[in-house]
């Protein structure tokens, strides 16, 4: 596991999370757990192992990192109308898992919608917003959040280009020094990401980023060998960055 700390109080890894060092409080979003059955009601089939390797993922972070507590950044669940029975399953196993190893704090996302009923279930707390150490922890789906910001919601993902137009691409992290935002990367490993470079015609999720320069963003791609500095969100595409 490799860290980049962006500030003096926020670790970011290759682990697709930030680590909040006063407080120790690992910061994680975006698990869309239960896509795998949502995608079923649309005809598509995948095998049920999402939330093995979130688990798997979250068990190698905190053995390396330990934490003392846990943010859950929103989009845990992944259906908007209802709770799937593969949600029920997998959710309240998730943070039964999660709260095994530190205190839980769930902050909602816009996936969200009846996750209160199991939350409640397992006296977890369900917020809208966290404050730790000054520091606000948002999904990013709502309007005006504080600043300095941790938060998810974008997907963020950035290309590397091999040299005859083929290309990989890794989730992201988002770092806008100026605004103090940074944007995590998905947890979920179905979620594939969302080029950063259409930011720079301002297709943006979160009304908080909107106005925000984002090309003057920095990337940090998450690899299995690291994080690689990319640049600012400006700079992605030109000359097709080589991996």
């Amino acid at each position: 596991m490799q860290h980049i700390d962006v500030t003096p109080e926020i670790r970011i890894s290759n682990g697709r999370c930030a680590m909040l060092l006063r407080s120790r409080t690992l910061v994680l979003g975006d698990m869309h757990l239960g896509m795998e059955a949502s995608l079923e009601l649309e005809g598509m089939q995948l095998p049920r192992a999402q939330a093995i390797e979130i688990k798997r993922r979250i068990d190698e972070v905190v053995k390396t990192d330990p934490p003392k507590r846990i943010v859950v950044l929103g989009d845990l669940k992944h259906e908007f109308s209802r709770n799937l029975e593969q949600e029920w399953s997998q959710v309240r196993a998730m943070l039964e898992h999660l709260h095994s190893m530190a205190e839980v704090t769930v902050v909602r996302g816009n996936h969200d919608n009846y996750l209160a009923t199991i939350t409640s279930s397992l006296g977890l707390e369900l917020v809208d917003e966290a404050v730790v150490d000054g520091i606000h922890l948002s999904h990013g789906h709502i309007a005006n959040p504080g600043r300095p910001l941790v938060q998810g919601h974008e997907h963020p993902s950035a290309r590397l280009f091999d040299g005859v137009g083929g290309y990989v691409k890794l989730p992201a992290f988002l770092y806008h020094e100026q605004a103090e935002v940074l944007v995590l990367p998905a947890f979920s490993p179905l979620a594939s990401g969302n080029d950063v470079s259409t930011l720079l015609a301002g297709d943006v999720l979160s009304p908080g980023l909107r106005e925000l320069d984002m090309g003057e963003a920095q990337v940090f791609g998450c690899s299995d060998i690291g994080l690689i500095r990319l640049g600012k969100v400006k700079d992605q595409g030109k000359g097709r960055r080589r991996a």
